[in-house]
């Protein structure tokens, strides 16, 4: 793949970039320093001497080159470095080593690594990652303006830049629908609000595509004041096509991360839209999307995280993960590595300075003994080394957030105890016609299934012949304790209960399991525990992970909540044969009503394309 380093065509895009992103900033001294060193009338900083430089611009490998250094920038990559290297020039030899530059995540929520910014930073760093596009809409339905506050200034503390986007759906579907019971609403005013701060980057991913099909004016509204700021607009359409999906691309969404499948995959990008290709923790959809790359140039593609787990983070790592699978999956490296550089900041019209390793770009990248299996082993991150030969020189200290920000769940015990968990059936009939949600685990989509269940004394039974079990939701952020109980059907969980504060996106508390007195104490165990996951079995806690910064992430080292999802992940497999793993995330998302079929709230059960509660017992 050959790509032209042309400046932005876009008009809009050329007035404003400058202004919304800092390190867009032109700083004149900045620049006249970089002109000395690059003509060799001042020392570079930092020269990263004999690598062999992965040109993403041409798909070629320059062999033999040095990388010179000044500040947070390159001031000239050449065959020389005799005039640059001063006494306080800082030499690294590359030993021949390939200098790529670092990767690019374009879509990930940060909260769903159960890690907060700081601790998110410090694994995928180590990785090779120097970039993020950040939508934290997990936070911000949690807590609102002051939750979006919260992780952009804790973003500020890392080397690693978290480009942050104002969530387009808080809550996920219109408040109006009553679908759901949300705390915080970002409406269009609020929106327009936000983004007139410049380290917004985007409009995040517009789930409600219902909205936009419909021609909803607040929806709209928010699109519109971010296409005049210059934003991304990025998009989430699952399943759409034909003229549904060219609708919701002509509303000026140009992005998705949802295509599943190749012929998905391939509709999208011949009608423009710039298709993200996704290989999280639960969703992993390279595989079967990667015919659209190979022996092509799809100028209109990238690698994407979306949701990754800490487990994958520290032990198969980020994007770097995603790029091996790719070269395993018969991609040539330079081009797989294309798709994590230069091809999300063309995305960002940031190509003059990210994604590439050139004079004049941020000094990101990092050296790996080869390529065609990427490991990274020394990292330079905004001309700073971060890790050197794998190990990490740069401290990042952590940070303190708000007391308010660590105490999300309001659930009084009381309230837990006298819930009914079995749903009420007809009290003179033994079985009843439910719906019930189909899952599957490792995938996003679910079925509505019609499965005939027991009636006893009134109350419709799980069957586990049939591995149908309760799932519920309770609204956990304003002290209603509002509930209910349906089933699902797939979930393939032997313990007697989960209860995770995970439950995008809005994260209520959404629960499953076969005895009501092990889901009752896997709730009372995660309010004590103010958020994160617990599972419950014979009367007993066997495995929690706490997760108090906004029910979502911890506040500790990730060594240490790697730890504890190792501990629940080899406790359910040796005890209860079960892989968390499996349907950890397909629990989280049960309650998202705005990706097909059914889903479940505190409200009812959800027709997802008719945006409407449908009723328990079919009719």
């Amino acid at each position: 793949m050959i790509y032209l380093l042309s400046p932005c065509v876009d008009n809009n895009l050329k007035k404003v970039r400058v202004s919304i992103l800092p390190i867009r900033d032109y700083n004149i001294q900045e620049r006249k320093t970089l002109v000395e060193v690059a003509q060799g009338r001042s020392p570079a900083d930092i020269v990263v001497t004999n690598v062999n430089l992965v040109d993403v611009i041409t798909g070629d490998i320059v062999e033999n080159i040095h990388i010179v250094i000044k500040g947070r920038r390159i001031a000239r990559v050449s065959d020389s470095i005799d005039d640059v290297v001063g006494m306080n020039t800082l030499l690294i030899d590359g030993r021949g080593r390939y200098a790529v530059p670092g990767f690019i995540d374009l879509h990930i929520h940060i909260e769903s690594s159960m890690l907060d910014p700081i601790g998110f930073s410090k694994i995928v760093l180590k990785h090779g990652t120097t970039t993020v596009v950040a939508d934290p809409h997990e936070i911000t339905n949690v807590l609102g303006v002051d939750g979006l506050k919260i992780f952009i200034d804790a973003s500020k503390k890392t080397p690693l830049k978290i480009l942050v986007e104002v969530p387009s759906c808080v809550p996920a579907t219109n408040p109006q629908l009553y679908l759901e019971t949300v705390k915080h609403v970002i409406d269009s005013q609020t929106t327009e609000k936000i983004v007139e701060n410049p380290e917004i980057v985007g409009l995040g991913e517009v789930m409600d595509f219902v909205s936009v099909l419909r021609g909803e004016e607040e929806v709209f509204r928010k699109i519109a004041k971010s296409w005049s700021k210059g934003l991304l607009i990025d998009g989430h359409a699952p399943l759409l096509t034909g003229r549904e999906l060219e609708a919701y691309i002509a509303a000026g969404i140009l992005s998705d991360h949802e295509s599943t499948s190749m012929r998905e995959a391939l509709e999208k990008a011949r009608k423009g839209m710039f298709v993200y290709i996704r290989e999280g923790s639960a969703w992993r959809d390279l595989a079967s999307i990667v015919g659209l790359l190979k022996g092509k140039d799809c100028k209109l593609c990238a690698f994407v995280s979306d949701d990754v787990n800490v487990m994958d983070l520290v032990t198969k790592g980020h994007m770097d993960r995603i790029v091996n699978l790719a070269i395993e999956l018969g991609l040539d490296p330079v081009d797989a590595i294309q798709y994590a550089t230069i091809n999300p900041s063309l995305r960002l019209c940031l190509v003059s300075e990210l994604g590439v390793i050139a004079p004049g770009r941020l000094a990101d990248f990092f050296l790996t003994s080869r390529i065609e299996y990427v490991d990274p082993e020394t990292v330079i991150a905004n001309g700073e080394v971060i890790y050197y030969d794998r190990k990490m020189i740069r401290e990042i200290p952590p940070v303190q957030y708000p007391e308010y920000a660590l105490n999300t769940v309001k659930l009084s015990e009381d309230k837990i105890n006298t819930m009914i968990i079995p749903p009420r059936g007809p009290i003179e009939k033994k079985k009843v016609a439910v719906n019930v949600i189909q899952v599957y685990p490792g995938s996003s989509l679910t079925k509505r299934v019609i499965e005939e269940l027991s009636v006893s004394e009134g109350m419709i039974k799980p069957a586990r012949e049939k591995d149908v079990m309760y799932v519920g939701v309770i609204e956990r952020h304003l002290g209603t304790g509002r509930y209910f109980t349906g089933f699902i059907k797939g979930l393939k969980f032997n313990a007697g209960a989960i209860a995770q504060t995970i439950a995008h996106d809005t994260h209520n508390l959404v629960f499953a399991g076969w005895s009501e007195e092990d889901i009752k104490l896997a709730i009372i165990r995660v309010a004590r525990n103010q958020g994160g996951i617990v599972i419950a079995d014979k009367g007993q806690v066997i495995a929690e992970i706490p997760l108090k910064l906004a029910g979502l992430m911890s506040i500790e080292e990730p060594e240490v909540v790697y730890e504890r999802y190792i501990s629940m992940i080899n406790k359910l497999s040796s005890d209860y044969g079960v892989e968390f793993e499996s349907f950890f995330m397909t629990l989280a998302l049960v309650s998202l009503p705005v990706i097909p079929e059914i889903r479940i709230t505190d409200r009812g059960l959800v027709d997802v394309k008719a945006a409407k509660h449908i009723p328990l017992i079919a009719t």
